[in-house]
């Protein structure tokens, strides 16, 4: 199973990779939010992962403008968002369908659930 993590943070990215990858979970990483690194999401490799994870502020847009980037675009996989902060719209994370995850990550959980939802 494949998942993207959008983070700008490359210690923060290779720990979730790191993280995941301990239990079986390929983690494709892209690491700002510029239109030409985003367009990676349209490759085949990236098309096919299950789930995508943002961080809240990662980049030109923060976590919660991919989101709406991606569901504008017609995206319906899983997203979460994860931050080291207060949840910061529940209304409009609701109406997008994002889950809000709080840092540091348990992995254990995070591999749990992406495999419950999918």
């Amino acid at each position: 199973m494949t998942v993207i993590y959008i983070e700008d943070d490359e210690t923060e990215a290779l720990l979730f990779r790191l993280g995941m990858g301990a239990r079986g979970i390929e983690v494709l990483h892209i690491p700002d939010t510029q239109s030409e690194t985003l367009a990676a999401l349209d490759t085949p490799e990236y098309q096919a992962a299950a789930a995508i994870f943002v961080d809240l502020w990662v980049g030109t847009l923060n976590g919660i403008e991919v989101s709406q980037f991606l569901r504008s675009r017609g995206d319906v996989r899983p997203i979460f968002l994860l931050t080291a902060g207060e949840n910061p719209n529940a209304q409009l994370l609701q109406d997008l369908n994002v889950t809000y995850l709080q840092k540091p990550a348990n992995f254990a959980n995070l591999a749990a659930m992406i495999k419950k939802l999918l």
